[in-house]
């Protein structure tokens, strides 16, 4: 039988510093399949594109002329990739292995009722090589997805083509969070993804990230959380948990820090509504003794 098609999205923003390594891990992919590969390139200054690198390796680019976000690229990208079986977001700055491919679509095809599947990771530069998930691993159910995004980056996943044809929206929104909305949607409906635990990248840690800014971040999953979370079919209750968990993370992790600001604030917060901090604290126990992030 003939293998199936992956097509491959990477967005470029001022990228050139690790792009060639990135290309250089998809290209050296074991996978007997087709692999289609296309490089967006979101608005990078004239001096500074990474067309010529792009065009060492057989694979499209299209160059944005302004800067439209992240996720606006990957859904240019996808758009000319349509006829695949399987869809991969790779991050500029992060590498594969040369097995993530064969193991990734391995899974999704001994398991049809798979929408994507998530790799383990070593973290890099920053990350001094420590794994992404050690002692506890994702919980990829809805219930808990919902409460607390436990993927750190779509270059960990693989999809269903199918699945992504399906998505609904008409906006991006640009902000960091989009990857979430977009494993929330995937799950409804009863789908299943799957935590692979083989270290299958690397996802360099470095101070120009995108995870490196954390108000932004959380600005954008509670414009999710505001926005989606009733269009996706949750409820007020679902709305009201994932602020619960916000406010008790901030607590702990003001504590840690001795932000007693922060832990302040966090408070205020939680106990505007004690159901939603105490359904956090037994969400964050549970996690902690079934080993789950």
């Amino acid at each position: 039988m003939k293998a199936p098609q992956v097509g491959v999205v990477i967005p470029i923003y001022y990228g050139r510093a690790y792009l060639r390594s990135t290309l250089e891990s998809v290209f050296q992919q074991t996978y007997d399949g087709s692999i289609l590969v296309i490089g967006i390139e979101d608005g990078t200054s004239a001096a500074e594109a990474s067309g010529d690198i792009c065009r060492e390796f057989p694979m499209q680019y299209l160059a944005l002329s302004q800067n439209q976000g992240v996720m606006a690229c990957r859904r240019a990208g996808a758009e000319r990739l349509m006829d695949v079986d399987y869809l991969a977001f790779l991050d500029q700055d992060d590498t594969w292995h040369p097995n993530f491919l064969t193991e990734m679509v391995r899974h999704l095809e001994d398991d049809r009722d798979l929408v994507f599947v998530v790799a383990n990771a070593r973290l890099t530069e920053q990350g001094q090589g420590q794994l992404l998930y050690h002692e506890r691993i994702p919980s990829l159910r809805l219930a808990d997805l919902k409460v607390a995004n436990q993927i750190v980056s779509p270059s960990q996943v693989l999809m269903r083509m199918a699945r992504w044809k399906e998505v609904p929206w008409s906006e991006s929104l640009s902000g960091g969070a989009d990857d979430w909305l977009l494993w929330l949607f995937m799950l409804s409906n009863g789908h299943r993804a799957q935590y692979v635990p083989d270290i299958l990248l690397d996802y360099r840690v470095h101070a120009r990230g995108a995870h490196s800014d954390r108000d932004r971040m959380s600005q954008s999953e509670r414009k999710v959380v505001d926005e989606w979370f009733l269009r996706l079919g949750f409820t007020h209750r679902d709305q009201r948990l994932f602020y619960g968990r916000m406010a008790f993370d901030g607590v702990i992790e003001g504590l840690h820090g001795r932000e007693w600001g922060d832990v302040v604030q966090s408070l205020r917060q939680g106990i505007r509504d004690p159901w939603a901090l105490w359904s956090a604290f037994l969400f964050r126990a549970r996690h902690k003794s079934q080993g789950l992030v």
